[in-house]
């Protein structure tokens, strides 16, 4: 029974996690759309005597919808920022419940902020509010785009507590811990190590 329970966690993490990291590639593109949206409003301004109007507006938007979407895949490819001075060097089993209370308290401190956002959202809607640019945009819609991503982040934090939970209850707290540990720097430099691998590989099949 633990063991299916494990497998339909680690299921239901996978497809959210897979979510979560085309939402990351969004939110990659949306920026590289924001660098040429504002190169072309300078330059227009500068050659064509015109502006846009609303490039503060529009990048606004999209930094904070994009910030709240590559959450969930920071969190995956565990490039989140942890300060583990000390817990490396502490036991298996203080480790293993160490590294649950700092998922647990990373998801009540979402699940605040992801009521927050939705209610911004509820209350954009029921106002009708829209912003002060010349486009007029309805508020619900960057709110809505930027609560969405907030909330995906906080379902997989729930999702990756479950399984880690499970795991470590089952005896394999080595494997939640390869889920939820911060990437060290033997893993970094693979990495980086692996990529330069592959720019070798293809120079040398050209």
């Amino acid at each position: 029974m633990l063991s299916r329970s494990i497998v339909a966690a680690s299921f239901c993490r996978r497809i959210i996690a897979r979510l979560g990291t085309y939402m990351g590639y969004a939110a990659g593109w949306g920026f590289i759309l924001c660098a040429a949206f504002i190169t072309f409003d300078v330059l227009a301004r500068r050659f064509l005597g015109f502006s846009s109007q609303a490039t503060t507006e529009l990048t606004g938007y999209a930094l904070a919808f994009g910030i709240s979407w590559a959450l969930a895949h920071t969190l995956t490819s565990r490039a989140h920022v942890r300060i583990d001075v000390l817990i490396n060097y502490l036991p298996a089993k203080v480790r293993y419940p160490m590294h649950l209370l700092s998922l647990a308290a990373l998801a009540v401190f979402m699940g605040f902020l992801a009521k927050g956002a939705w209610e911004l959202v509820d209350e954009s809607l029921l106002f009708n509010a829209t912003d002060i640019s010349v486009l007029r945009t309805p508020l619900w819609i960057p709110q809505g785009l930027w609560a969405f991503g907030i909330l995906v982040f906080l379902v997989l934090i729930l999702l990756m507590l479950v399984e880690s939970t499970l795991l470590v209850v089952a005896g394999r707290g080595a494997e939640a811990e390869a889920l939820l540990h911060s990437r060290g720097y033997d893993e970094e430099v693979a990495e980086a190590l692996e990529a330069v691998g592959a720019i070798e590989t293809t120079k040398a099949a050209r």
